[in-house]
């Protein structure tokens, strides 16, 4: 497994426990507004360090006890093929996992909830899609747009209605990039989404992207998040500001 980062400590990252992260190399997506640029392609990126398995494992090992979970993220975790055996390894030293994914690949998702090596899944959605037609060109052209890649919009419905009803903890989040997530988009959003447990709403920074572009982008104000915070609220039991 290529790791190129851990963060040893967070208390935030996985709700209501201590945890590490742990945050992997590759993503299939090519958001411009990422925050993780160096994460992005699988190859190393210089001046940041790759961490072998065994110096993870050793640092998992040394923190039994001491910690509750361990969140994988990227890049995207699912593009892995040995995704599972790693995840099946961390278990194994009774860590808690936590999955971001940006739902892209349902067959690995469903293999994961199957075997039971998920605890909590967080999944990006990147702005609205037409999930009942998935070949409408014009609205599902936006979640391209916002991915830099052709999106196969079915996958994207498929994980999504696979952690709704998955019976693990989960929860949804946009980050809130202005030209990628509109009022409109917010409101589809929620209608795709009605009855999930819980949305967040990412503010967007514009430091550290993966496009340029995206740093002449300026944030919404934060009155504007908290007006699409009571829009999500119609069609979703709780939903949450990341300010």
């Amino acid at each position: 497994m290529k790791i190129g980062g851990l963060q040893k400590l967070t208390l935030v990252d996985y709700p209501n426990k201590i945890a590490a992260t742990a945050f992997l190399t590759g993503c299939n997506f090519k958001c411009g507004f990422c925050h993780n640029p160096s994460l992005v392609y699988p190859e190393p990126v210089e001046g940041v360090d790759q961490i072998s398995e065994s110096d993870f494992f050793d640092f998992l090992k040394s923190k039994q006890g001491l910690i509750d979970g361990i969140c994988i993220t990227g890049g995207e975790p699912t593009i892995n093929s040995d995704l599972i055996d790693f995840i099946k390894k961390i278990k194994a030293l009774n860590f808690s996992i936590k999955l971001d994914t940006n739902g892209s690949n349902p067959e690995m998702l469903e293999k994961l909830i199957k075997e039971e090596l998920l605890d909590f899944v967080a999944m990006d959605i990147k702005t609205s899609a037409d999930v009942q037609n998935p070949n409408s060109k014009v609205q599902n052209s936006k979640y391209d747009k916002a991915t830099g890649v052709k999106v196969n919009i079915e996958n994207i419905r498929k994980s999504v209605e696979l952690i709704k009803n998955s019976g693990i903890d989960y929860e949804f989040r946009t980050t809130v990039v202005p030209g990628i997530v509109e009022e409109e988009d917010i409101e589809k959003i929620g209608k795709w989404l009605r009855g999930a447990k819980k949305f967040a709403l990412q503010q967007f920074r514009n430091q550290k992207v993966l496009d340029v572009k995206f740093e002449k982008i300026q944030p919404y104000p934060d009155d504007t998040l908290k007006e699409f915070k009571k829009i999500l609220e119609k069609y979703i039991n709780r939903v949450e500001l990341r300010i």
